[in-house]
């Protein structure tokens, strides 16, 4: 069967109907019919190579979500979080990347570690990002001991899950974080070995880095980061679609959505948060993150369709890159009811298919 030019897929985690995020592919897919985009959700599960084929869901405003067999889409928007229990499935889209008549809208980033290695080669964004190293032992409780608190998170770990402070006060060692199922924690070891036990244990599956522990909380000590949403529009053209500040809990050293933090609007809260100096910089900082960091990582990695940049801003009013993530969520102009960036999220992915579909076809 026929590659189809005219098809969008995204690519999704099944089985079945369980995928998430249905709102906003339904938008997706109302948006797309208006364009002559036929828009549908598969599960590389479900890909036949042999005749070309996918189990795919379409949306339609009659009877809701339908299941259909569609041809293998011309173009593919890539949805589909790789977790330990879909690594099975690694060989499936590496074939789907790698077919001649499949173009991805853009390709998911590899872990931290590895993003961090490619942003360490911009003069520009370098500065912001926080000492990093890829966990061994032997570098691991020197680096304790100098700095005295440290965050260990794992290289692969979304959401906070698994992210971690190790602070040493006096011989005693202090832990808290979040654990992988995305619950707050506390633990006590008075010796360095149950410690070592301890940290051995988090490490022994999963490849993990360390970084000092940096005060990215308010001078109450609730925890926030800022979360950027840039994507590609229907130019072609990274664009800025939404800004706004994740506000944490007292009991965790995260703000993630999916830790029990908030959304607030960023401008609100700089200015209750910082002085007008400090604010000034801090809001220079974002700028010049937001526009040289997209086409920068773009260039290093490959193709990309949209980024969410957290970043974080210490007690000093110093900004840190913390993380860039490929498949972005939305949830946080929901939350801050910013509907026009909360549209915008979601329309921008349909109209950057739809840029690419003229080009690919040399027509307007």
């Amino acid at each position: 069967m026929a590659v189809a030019t005219k098809l969008l897929g995204i690519m999704a985690i099944g089985p079945g109907l369980a995928f998430k995020e249905k709102t906003f592919y339904r938008h997706m897919t109302l948006l797309g019919r208006k364009l002559g985009i036929l828009v549908f959700v598969f599960s590389p599960k479900t890909v036949d190579f042999t005749t070309r084929t996918c189990i795919g869901y379409q949306y339609t405003q009659e009877r809701g979500w339908i299941e259909k067999k569609f041809p293998l889409p011309g173009m593919v928007y890539d949805r589909y979080f790789v977790g330990p229990g879909h690594l099975r499935y690694r060989s499936v889209l590496d074939r789907l990347q790698n077919d001649p008549g499949i173009q991805f809208l853009g390709h998911g980033l590899a872990g931290k570690w590895q993003v961090h290695q490619m942003l360490q080669e911009s003069p520009e964004l370098s500065r912001f990002l926080p000492e990093t190293h890829l966990f061994t032992s032997k570098a691991f409780y020197p680096f304790l001991k100098s700095k005295g608190s440290v965050v260990l998170k794992p290289v692969a770990g979304t959401h906070g899950r698994g992210v971690t402070q190790i602070t040493e006060q006096k011989g005693v060692y202090l832990v808290r974080g979040r654990n992988q199922r995305n619950q707050p924690f506390r633990r006590t070891f008075k010796t360095i070995e149950g410690l070592k036990k301890f940290v051995r244990f988090t490490t022994m599956q999963r490849k993990h880095l360390f970084q000092p522990y940096l005060h990215l909380h308010t001078d109450t000590g609730i925890p926030f980061d800022i979360r950027i949403l840039v994507q590609k529009n229907g130019q072609g053209n990274w664009q800025t679609t939404g800004r706004a500040v994740r506000v944490g809990n007292g009991e965790s050293i995260t703000s993630n959505l999916h830790g029990g933090g908030r959304a607030q609007p960023l401008a609100s809260f700089l200015s209750r948060t910082f002085s007008s100096a400090k604010r000034s910089r801090i809001e220079a900082d974002i700028e010049e993150i937001s526009k040289l960091l997209p086409p920068f990582l773009e260039e290093k990695h490959g193709p990309l369709v949209e980024l969410g940049i957290d970043i974080g801003v210490d007690r000093d009013g110093n900004v840190w890159l913390i993380e860039v993530n490929s498949r972005p969520g939305r949830t946080v102009f929901r939350q801050t009811a910013d509907d026009k960036a909360r549209i915008r999220s979601m329309t921008q992915p349909i109209k950057y298919a739809y840029y690419l579909m003229k080009e690919r076809v040399g027509g307007t």
